[in-house]
């Protein structure tokens, strides 16, 4: 013979059912599913411009600026070895 599990008790009430809903999304959203947002419309991407446009930070253009002087740092090395 095998022991059959407790019959479930009655519920609280609607609270319950609410608690277990939000922890059942959190629980989703926390393992990386859940509905994602819409993506844009072309027209939200462009309103108000009539183009999409990129922007570099200040710390990207410090980045950019700086691989460019390390690379012409090597070049002009690699130049002055060989004359």
């Amino acid at each position: 013979m095998t022991d059959r599990p407790p019959a479930p008790g009655p519920r609280e009430g609607p609270e319950d059912s609410r608690a277990e809903q939000v922890l059942a999304q959190a629980l989703n959203l926390m393992a990386g599913g859940g509905k994602s947002p819409a993506p844009p419309t072309n027209a939200e991407k462009t309103a108000g411009t009539g183009r999409s446009t990129r922007r570099l930070t200040t710390g990207q253009l410090i980045l950019l600026a700086a691989v460019v002087g390390l690379l012409v740092g090597i070049a002009a090395g690699f130049l002055s070895l060989m004359f």
